[in-house]
């Protein structure tokens, strides 16, 4: 099908849904969790659509299969529930592996089922039957031999051929560098069942269609990070519904729930090269749907996207609308001054946290706001980096001192930070993760504003104003405590939030010198970054989070710097220089066990406690997320973890005016 035919196809498909929706109205329950929009919605039940030997298009529906029995004509048709959804851009491409904007993302929820959601820093079983479990038994770890040449990957998580002096994680877990051959590693097998999904033209979605995905993404003709599937030994058909996934020796992801490929239609894209299908029309533009809607119609400023009639999940009333449009606008702000202008809902590309009060001022609007997993910090230089030639550069080591760590934080308004950043919409930041993460330990150590507390730690560190100037000294250089706080230019939350801390820790006898940098140049790569490579003295900038608890950013091993001098290398993570053996031997054990055991969970909660006490940096706030929706719009749910809030579209509805 090419571009030319989907005025056709939404003909017929509107057709459709304005048959389907003389339907009478009942009830549906729509699953939310907060935050989120009102959720007492009114569904229509839909007819279930089974899937028949012979595809019948959606242009072209079996009046057996897919109408509803007509209505007597008295009866007054009821027009179709259509919901107009502004995004910021339109996209290049809806192909699986081609664009990856937020609103790109966001509009495959539509037209591919998810297999999975990602919600409140967890994970959920959607198109999956279930999530794999070790204790369920779809996932098992395994010791194999393994010989020099064969593929493995190493203890910083690269594909290597297995050689001497290579140094991996062994099967006992242990860190060892490989001397002789053979060596035992550790495997790790994941087997997926699908639930019974059909393609839009009737086709069920088969376990041969994620391989099929699989194989496409594999493909160097096809964009996209290829590391996992490096880290991948094999991705296989095990049933009609059934996939195994098994890893590289030595490759024990945590998120191995996420080593499933979402299907492409091998019946319709199986005789294109993976080439091809980065320019093929039906591809670009998915003429099939595994999803609750399908594209009828496309044009430069939106799409129109119709009820999917083969929907697997019709019978449940799903999706709650006949026809979704999306529209794409460039002005955020002109949007808000037209009152909307035509928007049911409004995503997060489009609205900032600055835009609230006008959000709020808005009759009959209502506005969701969550703290994202984007969060700013403080990073602590704890050892700085002395390039060769520059060894008798004389510096204070400020920050290798636990209880100057520990002042400072207590010296910092991050409270303040949030209310007059955020207008007190986010949260405070406790750790490297949120409190409201499932491994979040009830018994981490905090350090909150107490500027008295921060002073009487840093007089414990020997660092005192002994002139009167208000400016504390290095005890054994005797040099002032005046030091740069490094961060980008682009953003201006930071220049709000260095002001508070350059005046916080002036009042605690610290003289901050905020610096400015073009972000080309901040975040560049070391020795020449300042940032990466290890030069500056306090550092601000921020982290993205997720489901699972990032302790490998302070890792020795992923320390920055050069690595003939022992250190993880230029591109690495671990930009403040801290280690800890302790903290080493929590966060190697929680990288070696399964998502989802105890001994995963107990060795990063163990992590986290280590870590909150020696404070190499400390987390400011969270950024966040805002979106907006008419007050008839029900289901719309924002969430830290989960990329776009069209990831329920299915569940969508709205209120009938």
């Amino acid at each position: 099908m090419t571009q030319s035919t989907l005025p056709f196809l939404v003909l017929s498909l509107l057709l459709f849904v304005l048959l389907s929706a003389c339907r009478p109205e009942q009830p549906t329950a729509v699953s939310t969790s907060t935050p989120t929009m009102p959720t007492t919605a009114v569904g229509q039940t839909a007819p279930a659509i089974l899937p028949t030997e012979t595809a019948v298009l959606p242009t072209q529906p079996s009046p057996a299969a897919s109408l509803p029995t007509p209505l007597p004509p008295t009866a007054t048709p009821v027009p179709p529930k259509a919901l107009t959804v502004c995004l910021a851009q339109r996209p290049a491409n809806l192909y699986l592996y081609g664009e990856q904007s937020r609103t790109a993302i966001g509009l495959r929820h539509a037209l591919y089922e998810n297999l999975y959601t990602t919600l409140g820093y967890d994970y959920q079983a959607q198109g999956l039957a279930e999530l794999p479990h070790p204790d369920r038994g779809s996932v098992t770890i395994e010791a194999v031999t393994v010989w020099f040449g064969e593929s493995v990957v190493d203890f910083r998580g690269e594909v290597h051929l297995l050689r001497e002096g290579l140094t991996i994680f062994n099967d006992k877990g242990q860190l060892v560098t490989v001397s002789a051959q053979p060596v035992t590693m550790r495997q790790m097998r994941v087997e997926f069942t699908l639930r019974p999904m059909v393609w839009s033209d009737g086709v069920p979605v088969s376990a041969a269609d994620s391989l099929f995905s699989f194989q496409i993404s594999a493909d160097a003709n096809t964009p996209g990070d290829k590391r996992r599937v490096r880290q991948t030994a094999v991705y296989e058909v095990t049933g009609d519904l059934t996939l195994r996934w098994t890893g590289l020796p030595g490759y024990l992801p945590g998120d191995y729930i996420t080593h499933v490929w979402q299907p492409l239609p091998q019946h319709q894209l199986g005789s294109y090269s993976a080439a091809e299908l980065r320019e093929l029309p039906q591809s670009a533009w998915p003429t099939l749907s595994s999803g609750p809607f399908v594209l009828a119609e496309m044009s430069e400023e939106g799409l129109t996207l119709a009820r999917n009639p083969f929907y697997y999940r019709a019978s449940e009333g799903l999706p709650a609308l006949d026809i979704l449009y999306a529209r794409f606008i460039s002005d955020g702000a002109a949007l808000l001054a037209d009152g909307l202008a035509g928007c049911d809902v409004v995503t997060q590309d489009l609205l900032s946290f600055t835009q609230l009060p006008q959000l709020q001022e808005l009759a009959g609007v209502t506005t969701a706001v969550v703290p994202s997993a984007a969060y700013e910090h403080l990073d602590f230089s704890v050892n700085f980096y002395l390039v060769q030639g520059f060894q008798n550069f004389v510096r204070p080591d400020w920050f290798q001192d636990v209880r100057v760590r520990r002042g400072i934080a207590q010296c910092i308004d991050r409270q303040r930070m949030v209310d007059e950043i955020f207008l007190g919409q986010t949260a405070v930041m406790p750790a490297y993760i949120p409190a409201e993460h499932p491994l979040y330990p009830d018994d981490l150590t905090q350090w909150p504003y107490d500027p008295q507390a921060g002073r009487a730690l840093l007089d414990a560190a020997g660092y005192r104003d002994s002139n009167g100037d208000g400016v504390r000294e290095d005890p054994l250089t005797r040099q002032p405590f005046r030091v740069r706080l490094t961060t980008d230019n682009a953003n201006p939350v930071r220049a709000q939030a260095a002001t508070i801390v350059q005046e916080n820790l002036a009042a605690c006898g610290i003289a901050v010198m905020p610096e400015f940098l073009l972000p080309e140049d901040w975040y560049s790569e070391g020795p020449l970054g300042p940032l990466f490579g290890r030069r500056f003295e306090l550092g601000m900038f921020a982290w993205l989070g997720g489901p699972h608890p990032a302790c490998h950013l302070w890792l020795e091993r992923n320390i920055t710097g050069p690595t003939q001098e022992g250190f993880g290398g230029w591109g690495n993570v671990n930009v403040s220089g801290w280690a800890s053996a302790e903290f080493e031997a929590a966060c190697n054990a929680a990288l070696n066990a399964p998502f989802g055991t105890a001994v995963y969970a107990q060795a990063h909660q163990q992590a986290l406690r280590i870590w909150a006490e020696q404070v190499p940096m400390l987390p400011l706030f969270s950024y966040p997320r805002v979106a907006a929706a008419r007050k008839h719009i029900l289901g719309l749910q924002l969430d830290a973890t989960q990329t776009s809030e069209l990831w329920n579209v299915f569940a969508w509805d709205k209120v009938r005016e």
